[in-house]
């Protein structure tokens, strides 16, 4: 049974991406695939965790040690190993192969390259869907408390950090020119809160700590379609706060197995994967 070990060279290089977008590739192709996650980083668990969401794989949720991955193999057999190891021992003593994932590097035989300026043969783009947060990362980024959750919840993933201009305007088109985003203004002005629940928000972050509207907490729970969150610091430090999160997130949620997918079988034509799993 063919066995790919993911490598990344360092820590947020993209194996999990990789891995995941590999799985997606070979599943639609109509094959059997067993995603595992090899422990020792502190991602680890979080990446096995996802790894038991997707549909098109069998994965058992928890990461494995690298010695007891052999009892895992089952079908096409994609192991990501713990970040900053090369796999190749690991590959070697399950008689698999290696992919090596690396960071802004050009691509080479047995590699793929992540976060490049463009996509090409053998390399991935960088990403802005990829490269987002979750609503959930932003809210423990900002100390922030949960008022009501969108029916996407924790796991909606956010592309862009808008901020509510103060102006007498509708803000309406400004926020309309923005998809996937996270809306930040103060807790009183409520004005701009409505102006933004009226294009596609994710997330509606309150700064300041003050008592929301009844009147906003009703129109957030009636439509179902944007987190609340209520950050103790002003709009200036809780953008600061969460601007960092930005590629420093792990791996998960649907619409970016979606997008993993699409830039993977973009970088890796089938003559690659046939060499991977022959």
């Amino acid at each position: 049974m063919p066995v790919i070990v993911v490598a990344g060279d360092q820590r947020g290089a993209g194996a999990s991406t990789v891995a995941v977008g590999l799985a997606h590739k070979l599943a639609y192709a109509g094959q059997s695939v067993t995603l595992v996650r090899v422990a020792g980083d502190d991602r680890a668990e979080a990446d096995a965790r996802t790894f038991a969401t997707l549909e098109f794989a069998d994965a058992s949720g928890a990461a494995i040690a690298a010695d007891a991955v052999q009892a895992a193999v089952q079908g096409v057999t994609i192991v990501e190993a713990a970040a900053g190891n090369d796999g190749a021992a690991l590959a070697a003593r399950l008689g698999g192969k290696v992919l090596r994932v690396t960071s802004n590097a050009a691509p080479a035989a047995g590699t793929i390259a992540n976060h490049t300026r463009a996509a090409s043969a053998g390399a991935i783009a960088e990403d802005r869907l990829l490269a987002a947060p979750t609503v959930a990362a932003l809210a423990l980024a900002s100390k922030a408390q949960v008022l009501t959750r969108s029916v996407e919840g924790d796991d909606a993933v956010v592309e862009h950090i808008v901020i509510g201009a103060i102006s007498h305007d509708s803000n309406v088109p400004y926020f309309d020119r923005f998809s996937r985003k996270a809306v930040v203004t103060r807790a009183e002005r409520v004005d701009i809160a409505l102006s933004a629940l009226r294009t596609e928000t994710e997330c509606l972050i309150l700064t300041g700590g003050g008592e929301p509207s009844p009147y906003l907490l009703d129109r957030v729970a009636a439509s179902r379609s944007t987190t609340l969150l209520l950050a103790p610091e002003g709009t200036v430090e809780t953008v600061r706060d969460i601007e960092g999160m930005f590629g420093h997130v792990a791996f998960s949620g649907e619409a970016k197995v979606e997008r993993a997918a699409e830039l993977v079988a973009a970088a890796l034509d089938d003559a690659a994967i046939a060499a991977l799993i022959s």
